[in-house]
């Protein structure tokens, strides 16, 4: 954020530097036109501001300095048309274009300048001591009335180039925190819809994947080993007699062991693999390029790591699980006939509990 104030600061410098570096110079067609005895004085200190002008606006534009200082490289720029210009006022009949110039100035720092607004105050009192010193030691002083109208004309000046400039900067601030704010909220909806996502697709018990997410997964699992040739195998879980944990241990202790035994799952898949709850007791494991083998080999560690567990609540250690196994591969990858499959065999797996049981794999 302050990089782009800081930009914004040097592109706004650099057009009202440019500006001075071509307008503070053409006015030398006034000073040949208006104060033909002094153009030879003037056009010399306008020869003299220009060529510092010039200096200022090659570092705002080339060197690092202008990247990193551009307020104070803009302020050089406008300080030199101030003192000039106000010791030109003094040596000059046609005050009032001259002290156009000078309000100029002011103006394009409290309109244009996108920087803080004591650069705009302190060109003013720049001006202001300029221009005191400029009478006091001019031998042939101004009348007192036209002292006294440019006074008029320079603090009006300076009044609204300092106000312009003090409202700008607050709606600036205002503009920095609303966008800051709008910045914040878009992060925390991003965060929420992430959130929310994650939550769509996750049983809220488990933390494993939810019915939503097993389905989508595994119709897209399936469409590609049909389209690739590849194969996979599906395991479906079943927590023994777990309506009698609920009803001896109470649903506390069946909702641990469920967290539990999902636990476990996740443990032993490999990366890739899919866990979720398809509801109540029932787990699923989805193994892409998996065959039955395989699956059997994952299943088995799973069964057996389960009945190590102790849940809280439980008098006995151990949570056996029954686990039926359905692998295909290329055409017979279809989610409905793998899962109808595996369903049968987790039937032949319940008839005994605690077992594995799996149809081997069909290659359409």
């Amino acid at each position: 954020m302050r990089a782009d104030v800081r930009a914004r600061a040097r592109t706004s410098a650099l057009l009202v530097c440019a500006v001075a570096a071509v307008g503070y110079p053409a006015w030398a067609v006034l000073d040949l036109a208006l104060e033909p005895g002094a153009a030879d004085r003037l056009i010399a200190v306008r020869a003299a501001g220009t060529a510092v002008i010039a200096a200022l606006l090659w570092l705002l534009w080339r060197h690092p300095v202008g990247r990193r200082a551009p307020a104070a490289l803009a302020f050089g720029v406008l300080a030199v048309v101030q003192v000039t210009t106000a010791w030109m006022l003094t040596d000059v009949s046609h005050v009032e274009f001259y002290l156009l110039g000078s309000s100029l100035a002011l103006h394009g720092s409290g309109v244009l300048l996108a920087v803080r607004p004591r650069w705009t105050v302190l060109l003013v009192a720049t001006t202001w001591t300029a221009l005191t010193l400029a009478l006091v030691v001019d031998p042939t002083p101004l009348r007192p009335r036209l002292v006294a109208a440019v006074a008029v004309f320079l603090a009006i000046t300076s009044l609204v180039a300092s106000l312009a400039h003090w409202r700008r900067a607050q709606l600036a601030v205002s503009a920095l925190i609303s966008r800051l704010w709008l910045e914040e909220e878009q992060r925390r909806t991003r965060e929420l819809l992430v959130q929310l996502e994650r939550l769509s697709l996750e049983d809220p018990l488990t933390g494993v994947a939810n019915r939503r997410r097993w389905d989508a997964d595994l119709a897209e699992a399936c469409a590609r080993a049909r389209a690739d040739g590849g194969r996979l195998a599906v395991a479906l879980v079943d927590v023994d007699h777990f309506k009698q944990v609920n009803d001896r241990y109470g649903h506390a202790a069946g909702d641990a062991a469920l967290r539990e035994v999902a636990t476990v799952l996740r443990e032993h898949v490999r990366e890739g693999d899919l866990v979720a709850r398809l509801g109540g007791d029932e787990l699923a494991v989805l193994l892409p390029g998996a065959d039955a083998q395989v699956a059997v080999r994952i299943a088995e560690r799973m069964r057996a790591r389960s009945l190590e567990l102790r849940p809280e609540g439980f008098a006995e250690p151990g949570v056996s699980l029954s686990i039926g196994i359905a692998a295909a591969g290329g055409g017979g990858a279809v989610p409905r006939e793998l899962l109808a499959e595996a369903d049968a065999q987790l039937y032949l797996a319940k008839a005994s509990r605690n077992a594995v049981r799996a149809l081997r794999p069909a290659v359409g």
